[in-house]
């Protein structure tokens, strides 16, 4: 099979066929994924997420309510509330992505190219999961001078 493909990170690689946009941790397709086959390793970062979130959002709350604004008087504290904001984030960007390794091209209804200035581009595609419902899959990019030729020629990013 044919496909052009991208690095995603160091194992990884993002394929396109004609068809079907997918995931794999090799250049040489050797299986094309289900469309929303899922690894053990997500359902475990999201336990481990919810876990810390469940933690700093107890030791905040009764060491506020105990010491009150003493509680701000030690730089520790800053740093369980900074990191509860990151788990909060990450929680919240667990729900509003799709963990698929597989899109139908036909199911797709808008891909943007972002390139933030603190860390890797990312390639954000808006498609149609079950039901009807729009999902989100961010998918980083490695190396965009390897990317942006095929996303072009694909016409999925403006010349």
């Amino acid at each position: 099979m044919q496909t052009k493909y991208f690095r995603i990170n160091k194992k990884e690689y993002c394929h396109i066929t004609d068809d079907k946009i997918f995931i794999l941790n090799s250049k040489e397709v050797i299986r094309i994924p289900l469309e929303h086959e899922l690894g053990e390793e997500w359902g475990i970062l999201s336990i481990l997420n919810y876990f810390l979130f469940t933690f700093l959002f107890l030791y905040t709350a009764f060491s506020l309510s105990y010491y009150g604004t003493v509680f701000f008087s030690f730089l520790l504290n800053y740093g369980a509330v900074f990191l509860l904001l990151i788990s909060f984030i990450r929680i919240k960007e667990g729900f509003l992505s799709s963990k698929t390794p597989t899109i139908l091209r036909s199911k797709i209804k808008s891909v943007y190219l972002k390139t933030p200035f603190y860390s890797f581009p990312r390639l954000v595609i808006y498609f149609e999961g079950p039901e009807g419902k729009v999902l989100r899959k961010i998918i980083p990019i490695l190396y965009k001078k390897e990317a942006l030729p095929i996303l072009k020629d694909l016409g999925y990013l403006a010349n």
